[in-house]
């Protein structure tokens, strides 16, 4: 039941209770105004993503060698 998608009688129907509410003169506006929001969305939205893949570090090239002096075991210092 919620699963199906919406057919055209009810697309038709949304549109008529929307006409009635907000009136002919009023509608291309609001339509006008919805469309900017969705186009400013999904630009924000791609260039959120762009940035995340931007920013991620890439992949390794090759794994360290066991011989890297990063990966030797730290060396305790004495003071005294």
């Amino acid at each position: 039941m919620f699963g199906s998608s919406i057919g055209a009688g009810e697309i038709l129907l949304i549109l008529g209770v929307v006409l009635l509410l907000f009136g002919s003169q009023r509608l291309p506006s609001i339509a006008r105004s919805l469309g900017r929001a969705l186009e400013e969305f999904r630009r924000s939205a791609h260039d959120l993503s762009r940035d995340i893949l931007n920013d991620s570090p890439p992949p390794p090239s090759s794994p360290p060698s066991a011989s890297s002096p990063h990966l030797d075991a730290p060396t305790e210092d004495k003071q005294g």
